[in-house]
């Protein structure tokens, strides 16, 4: 015998697919989503071989990005490692103005909520 919500509430029954309408809503809203994510990645893999075109007209090569991105992957994880062994510690940022520390917002412009004053941090930090 079903019981809980589904159960209880007839608008939310079987839809003949042997789904609920409920978790049809919420696959449509997940599909929805990852079109949207998926259009993301191509925009800026698109802005990423844009910039990198930009530098190899300057004469940067190949290997030299290679060899960038191997030294980032590295010490992301050097530092990733460190903090899961408990040898290093995010440090939070501080607000210029007021100099308490700030809310991590995942945004790129931050707004302390003490003073209002706004910053711009650094896109690359996550």
């Amino acid at each position: 015998m079903a019981r809980g919500f589904f159960a209880t509430n007839p608008s939310y029954g079987n839809n003949g697919s042997g789904m609920n309408t409920a978790s049809t809503m919420d696959l449509r809203a997940y599909g929805e989503e990852i079109a949207h994510l998926k259009g993301q990645v191509a925009r800026l893999n698109m802005i990423t071989e844009g910039l990198w075109t930009i530098l190899k007209n300057e004469g940067h090569t190949d290997e030299e990005l290679i060899s960038i991105l191997s030294e980032l992957d590295t010490n992301k994880k050097n530092k990733k490692t460190a903090i899961e062994k408990g040898e290093e510690t995010p440090k939070p940022r501080e607000c210029p103005n007021c100099h308490v520390p700030l809310q991590n917002t995942d945004s790129i412009i931050d707004r302390c909520i003490y003073c209002g004053h706004e910053m711009i941090g650094n896109p690359f930090d996550n």
